[in-house]
């Protein structure tokens, strides 16, 4: 099995290294030619034009979101449910709080993509702390753990 690993990765190290003769243009140049060059926006943002009141509002506004999860999730009626359901319902119920982290970024005129990407990264890390924890719950109720 090693002979043939070796062999296979020999062959493609070989076709790799091989000059191409049928082409004139480097393969960089034929890279450039075909895609085309983002072009520099006129307004561009920098991360560092973030006053600190904006900073100190949106770390408050995460600040709630992540309390409104935990005392969502201390609520009776998801120890009923399955934990990846509970999960998604408890998410849900505070994505108002998580708006206001919205609202904070267009006040401050920060792009959406880079909104987006900040309230996706917040969600997913605290869908991830709550489903762990509702889990571990389920599996100690399971298990004969009192609460």
């Amino acid at each position: 099995m090693k002979k043939y690993l070796f062999t296979l990765l020999t062959a493609l190290f070989l076709q790799a290294c091989s000059d191409d003769k049928s082409t004139n243009t480097p393969p960089v140049q034929a890279a450039q030619k075909t895609a085309s060059a983002p072009q520099p926006s006129n307004k561009q943002w920098n991360g560092s034009t973030l006053s600190e009141e904006t900073i100190k509002q949106v770390q408050e506004d995460k600040y709630n979101y992540k309390q409104c999860v935990y005392k969502e999730a201390q609520k009776q009626g998801y120890q009923r449910m399955d934990s990846r359901g509970a999960t998604d319902a408890i998410i849900k119920q505070c994505e108002q709080t998580l708006a206001k982290i919205r609202a904070t970024f267009t006040n401050a005129g920060v792009p959406e993509v880079i909104t987006d990407r900040f309230l996706k990264k917040t969600r997913v890390d605290m869908t991830r702390k709550i489903l762990q924890s509702l889990m571990f719950a389920e599996a100690s109720r399971k298990a004969g753990a009192t609460q």
